[in-house]
């Protein structure tokens, strides 16, 4: 067992707010800055250090995307610390108890998440990554802390300036009522030089602005203009050791999977990965343009495709929401997962792999790929309204080079640790 204890020293800033009452907090607290910075941590002492007796009319609820973020973002270390005695989680109904007290864990995905909480008069509020959330549930959430003594603590990365949680309540809430507390990678002392330097380097562009600088700035442009790099991310023809399976990872591969993205009325789209247990390959692309080709192919057809591309066998990677294509190629005994469609955090993972030169794509044989990426660009009307979201424009490989990595890649590899 490791001799590492598993609360480490707090910085100034978070441990001013884990010690203070939280009688002498504002009625809204927001956490907001660089990732790794101990925000999360900090809202989990202050939960167990005061939250935990501090008496307030009304129930407790603790919320994030999804119930499974924040059992994995928190309700983990606070067991882990805690203990089975004081500790009980139902990961099923989302009810907690902690040290005797009620707790209600909801996920706040979409705009119908606020009927999760309708009804109940709400004396403390935990929410993790807040600039997720709609606007319509923290509205609800606002309505429903009616006690003078009810309490609101988020955490958050910056996001975009014209979001409603930094344009109509970081902006707007007087700071009577709110206190936001910036935070960068030197407020957390247990991050080594060569941790932070690893983390620095891994993030360019406007995901450096906001997950390292702490600043919201608006996504614009070319997404990958500062992470894309024409030597340094594509290849020639593949080596041929990398082609050579070897479990182990010794000058071949440890992985091989496809992905697809599937097209009605847009290409659809094909890859192949190889990964050699430091940088994934994207060997070969098959697409087919219904519209160039003035045919479209039924799932039957597609299927025939991708047996033809060398998919059977091997992991493949597709969009939950293709459900008949998904039952053509079960029916075929091909091997189905279910990609992440995560759109904004996929967005992040190709970045990060690309920035830190980890991902690597065939210019002969993915030679769309490589076109459509460094076109691949965010919706500037959208981000006016508050939405961060891509153009619908050469995003069709791209989108197939996401399914292929987004969830598939895990976390550790995206800082190099």
């Amino acid at each position: 067992m490791s001799d590492a204890p598993l609360v480490k020293p707090f910085g100034k800033k978070s441990r001013d707010f884990i010690l203070r009452n939280p009688s002498k907090d504002r009625r809204y607290t927001i956490l907001s800055g660089s990732v790794r910075s101990s925000k999360t941590f900090t809202i989990d002492a202050k939960l167990l250090v005061q939250y935990s007796q501090y008496d307030v009319p009304g129930k407790r609820f603790i919320a994030g995307v999804s119930k499974d973020t924040v059992h994995r973002n928190m309700l983990i270390d606070i067991a882990a610390i805690v203990g089975q005695g004081d500790f009980t989680y139902n990961m099923s109904t989302g009810e907690m108890w902690l040290y005797g007290k009620q707790y209600f864990v909801v996920g706040a995905r979409d705009d119908a998440s606020y009927k999760k909480i309708l009804g109940s008069t709400i004396g403390l509020f935990i929410g993790d990554e807040i600039v997720e959330f709609p606007r319509s549930f923290l509205a609800q959430v606002w309505m429903r802390m009616s006690h003078d003594a009810s309490r609101f603590v988020g955490s958050t990365n910056p996001g975009s300036p014209y979001s409603y949680l930094k344009a109509d309540v970081i902006d707007k809430f007087s700071p009577e009522q709110l206190e936001v507390i910036s935070y960068v990678l030197d407020d957390n002392p247990n991050i080594s030089p060569d941790a932070k330097a690893a983390i620095v380097a891994s993030q360019s562009g406007v995901y450096k602005l906001r997950y390292i600088d702490g600043l919201w700035v608006v996504a614009e442009g070319s997404i990958f203009r500062d992470s894309w790099d024409d030597a340094e991310n594509t290849f020639g023809s593949p080596a041929a050791a990398l082609l050579n399976p070897d479990p182990w990872g010794r000058g071949g591969y440890v992985d091989r999977w496809f992905s697809c993205d599937p097209g009605v009325d847009h290409p659809q789209c094909h890859l192949e990965f190889y990964d050699d247990s430091d940088v994934i390959w994207v060997t070969r692309e098959q697409v087919w343009d219904s519209r160039e080709m003035q045919k479209q192919k039924t799932d039957s057809q597609y299927a025939d495709d991708l047996e033809e591309f060398g998919a059977k066998g091997f992991e493949l990677r597709l969009p939950p929401e293709a459900a008949s294509l998904r039952a053509e190629l079960v029916g075929r005994g091909f091997w189905v997962v279910d990609a992440d469609n995560s759109v904004l955090e996929g967005i992040h993972t190709i970045s990060t792999m690309l920035n830190r030169r980890k991902l690597r794509i065939s210019k002969t044989g993915c030679p769309r790929l490589c076109k459509k990426l460094p076109q691949y660009a965010w919706d500037d009307k959208a981000a006016k309204r508050g939405e961060e979201q891509p153009l619908k424009t050469n995003d069709d490989e791209v989108d197939a080079l996401r399914y292929g990595l987004h969830g598939k890649i895990h976390p550790y590899r995206l800082v190099g640790q």
